[in-house]
């Protein structure tokens, strides 16, 4: 939420500026990245607590 408020560079900026400038384009390409690269980040978590998993014999 921060980053939404006070940024002045990043995926936060162009989702605010784009709500400001009244451009719906900008909104939702920043809402679609921060989505993909949330899915990713979760992706890359599962895989790594499967393989400690696995490791461990748990």
């Amino acid at each position: 939420m921060g980053e939404l408020l006070v940024s002045k560079s990043g995926l936060g900026y162009l989702i605010m500026y784009g709500s400001q400038v009244f451009n719906i384009n900008l909104v939702i390409t920043g809402v679609v990245i921060l989505g993909v690269i949330s899915y990713i980040m979760y992706f890359l978590i599962d895989c790594l607590e499967s393989f400690t998993r696995k490791k461990r014999g748990s």
